[in-house]
């Protein structure tokens, strides 16, 4: 696994993108051309919301007495959401990985200079290789005596000569597995924390539902 790969590396610098004045329904009628699910909103090249397909979908039917066509319907500034996270263009993949899983989405901007300049999804980034962060990686810290004297798949700890001390009973602590990380099936999100519904991989959130 590359250790040195940046988001420049990664990222998509063709991406779908709309105005705040865009009529919502070309921007819906570009969602379903381009089989996508969410669109940046930019004003001048600097990214200032998204648009996704449920936002969409029901701003268009909650429109009174719009109809296709109408050239005075909802525009995309007015149903737009928040911003999706950023990253500038030399962060690692690491950075990335952080971001998408603290703020629950799946794909960030990259900004240059004030501008969108790419997207990252979170297929990109695991594609890409991004190392193990959050709950489910740990880090050996020197001096940790927790991790002294036992062996994984001993039925002891382990004597003088390296072997299981015979004169102990105590069964020594299986090192826990990390928790499975990977994007939920359901809605695209990365989480640290993936679990089995249906045979589906989904996040807990998505397993509530």
């Amino acid at each position: 696994m590359r250790t040195d790969t940046t988001v420049r590396d990664v990222m998509h610098r063709e991406f779908l993108g709309v105005s705040e004045s865009d009529r919502l329904a070309d921007a819906a009628a570009l969602l379903v051309e381009e089989d996508t699910d969410c669109l940046v909103v930019v004003r001048g090249g600097e990214p200032v919301g998204r648009l996704d397909c449920r936002s969409a979908l029901g701003a268009l039917l909650d429109a009174d007495g719009w109809r296709p066509g109408d050239a005075d319907g909802p525009t995309v500034g007015a149903v737009m959401g928040p911003p999706l996270p950023t990253v500038a263009p030399d962060d690692s993949l690491a950075t990335v990985e952080e971001r998408l899983v603290a703020e629950g989405v799946d794909r960030v901007v990259a900004v240059g200079e004030g501008e969108a300049v790419g997207v990252v999804t979170a297929g990109d980034a695991l594609a890409a290789g991004a190392p193990r962060t959050g709950d489910g990686a740990r880090e050996t810290v020197p001096g940790d005596e927790s991790l002294r004297g036992t062996r994984r798949g001993d039925e002891g700890p382990l004597g003088a000569d390296g072997g299981v001390d015979a004169a102990s009973g105590t069964a020594a602590a299986d090192v826990s597995e990390p928790a499975t990380q990977g994007v939920c099936e359901s809605c695209g999100a990365l989480v640290p924390d993936l679990v089995t519904d249906n045979g589906q991989a989904v996040c807990p959130e998505c397993r509530e539902v």
